[in-house]
């Protein structure tokens, strides 16, 4: 409708510029393509000039509008032709007087247009609408299938049974990405659940033997109480306990290293008093010589009591497997600290240098626990977990010299309040 306003209001002002220059006929010139009814009436409503197709007749309106100014009305009929039309009433100054520009434009085609579009609405609308919900309900499914899909598997992973996995979707998007991360969240926990399993098993089973044999020697000792070796027993029951001590103290640290649980009493260590304290230790208990070759002063950042536990693990590990000697030595490179403690045993095959760290770990060759009595094979296993705790790194080696034996070297980060110490204080010989 204000479309058709417009071209009305141009229209009456064409008709305007025409009476101002004077060039106003009986007959109003035709635009080509003249739909609306035009009049030009004077001060008395009289018709001064009509369009071609409303020439002849009465007024469009019988009484022009009361104020000076442009009007609209709709009319459901004209003389001039059937209705409904849409009139424009403008006044101007026509011979010195107020004059009127009546134009008149049928809604006919507006009024079927609007009804066409209604009824393509009405008959579309309810298609489109269908066609949305449709899209949307696929689109949503798409989304929402994949979720729900992850859910229910995600309901029937429970702590028995941790090899299931959720369904990844194809679609490269976040919700694969989630699967992914909840994937690779199920490994970790399966592979900590694993370990959990085997720890428990592996420390039942060490935990099994020496109380067997506690059993056996006390059941004989109680048996045949006035038996002179029963001082005996008793002394093979100490050793028992102290082997199931350590055992024990040994299990406990690694379920607590197990947990992620962080260092505690963390300080700066003088590393080659702890070195010099092992030294002497491995020396009091007796058999192989104990050569320390070299000991350069060293202060790490750490806890004192596991490093002293890493040089005592170390250090049995190499008593129990050594034939004649053991050689500990402590020397700093830059800023790094090396401990290196070596042994004249059987030696580790390169195949086993890395899995000796491992817990339980048995290696079935000359250097397995039965060699001077045996351990449990979590030693080394905590040595290794030290000085991971400890941001160091540890190794399995050789002899560089080519001798039959074994290697560990300890590298440290120092302290870096390190203090230097410009010679070396070597002890060899034995004890």
């Amino acid at each position: 409708m204000a479309n058709l306003d417009s071209l009305a209001v141009d229209r009456a002002q064409a008709v305007e510029s025409l009476a101002a220059s004077g060039s106003l006929s009986p007959v109003l010139p035709s635009t080509g393509s003249e739909t609306s009814l035009v009049q030009v009436v004077d001060s008395s409503n009289t018709v001064v000039s009509a369009t071609s197709n409303i020439d002849g007749q009465e007024p469009i309106l019988s009484v022009p509008p009361t104020d000076p100014v442009r009007t609209f009305l709709s009319v459901d009929h004209l003389s001039a032709g059937d209705g409904p039309f849409r009139i424009l009433a403008d006044s101007f100054q026509y011979n010195g007087r107020t004059g009127w520009v009546y134009v008149a434009t049928s809604t006919d085609q507006v009024d079927d247009a609007v009804s066409s579009l209604a009824a393509l609405f009405a008959v579309g609308l309810p298609i489109v609408l269908v066609v949305v919900t449709w899209a949307l309900w696929r689109a949503v499914g798409q989304v929402i299938g994949p979720v729900d899909a992850i859910r229910r598997r995600a309901a029937v992973i429970g702590g028995e049974d941790l090899s299931q996995r959720v369904p990844v979707p194809t679609s490269a998007d976040e919700i694969a990405s989630l699967a992914v991360t909840m994937n690779e969240m199920l490994s970790r926990l399966e592979e900590a659940a694993i370990r959990q399993r085997q720890f428990v098993g592996d420390a039942s089973h060490e935990l099994r033997s020496p109380l067997a044999a506690l059993r056996v020697q006390v059941d004989v000792a109680l048996a045949h109480p006035e038996d002179p070796g029963s001082a005996h027993v008793l002394e093979s029951v100490q050793l028992q306990i102290e082997r199931m001590s350590t055992l024990i103290d040994d299990l406990l640290f690694l379920a607590r290293r197990s947990e992620d649980a962080p260092l505690t009493n963390v300080g700066v260590v003088d590393l080659d008093d702890l070195v010099l304290g092992e030294v002497h230790r491995l020396r009091d208990r007796g058999g192989p010589d104990i050569v320390l070759q070299g000991l350069r002063a060293a202060r790490v950042t750490g806890s004192a009591r596991d490093l002293q536990r890493l040089l005592r693990n170390l250090g049995d590990n190499a008593l129990q497997h050594a034939t004649s000697d053991v050689t500990i030595r402590l020397r700093t490179d830059h800023d790094t600290a090396e401990i290196t403690v070596m042994d004249d045993g059987a030696g580790i095959k390169p195949e086993d240098r890395l899995r000796v760290f491992e817990r339980f770990t048995r290696l079935d060759d000359a250097r397995s626990r039965q060699t001077h009595g045996g351990g449990a094979g979590v030693g080394l296993s905590i040595a290794a977990q030290i000085v991971r705790d400890h941001h160091g790194t540890i190794a399995a080696m050789a002899r560089p010299d080519g001798h039959e034996g074994a290697v560990f070297l300890v590298m440290l980060p120092l302290a870096p309040q390190n203090r230097t110490q410009n010679g070396l204080t070597s002890f060899s010989g034995g004890r």
